[in-house]
């Protein structure tokens, strides 16, 4: 009785798993690019992971925890994707004029 198959617990599980994964991923700022992207996608999976779960009926703190925190991670890791992508073009742009003087 304990031990039932409760439909949608774990993609509700994933989705939380993936939240915080996405959440400690756009933060970092060790690989820059990478870091942001990866915990981007990561991010998206848990989106996808926490409507599967919707979708079956499990409606738990789990499934809305997992939710939040990959939207939170989706937003972070975009917002930090985007303005490294900016910052490297900027180097980019003042190495090739610093070259002109």
């Amino acid at each position: 009785m304990y031990n039932q198959n409760i439909p949608g617990k774990g993609a509700a599980t994933g989705s939380l798993v993936c939240g915080i994964v996405s959440l400690a991923l756009s933060v970092i700022f060790g690989g820059f690019i990478i870091t942001p992207l990866i915990g981007l996608v990561v991010g998206i999976v848990g989106l996808i992971l926490a409507s599967n779960a919707k979708k079956v009926g499990y409606l738990s703190g789990v499934r809305t925890a997992g939710f939040v925190c990959s939207l939170i991670g989706v937003i972070l890791g975009a917002i930090v994707f985007v303005s490294c992508v900016a910052c490297t073009g900027c180097l980019g742009t003042a190495g090739a004029f610093a070259s002109l003087y």
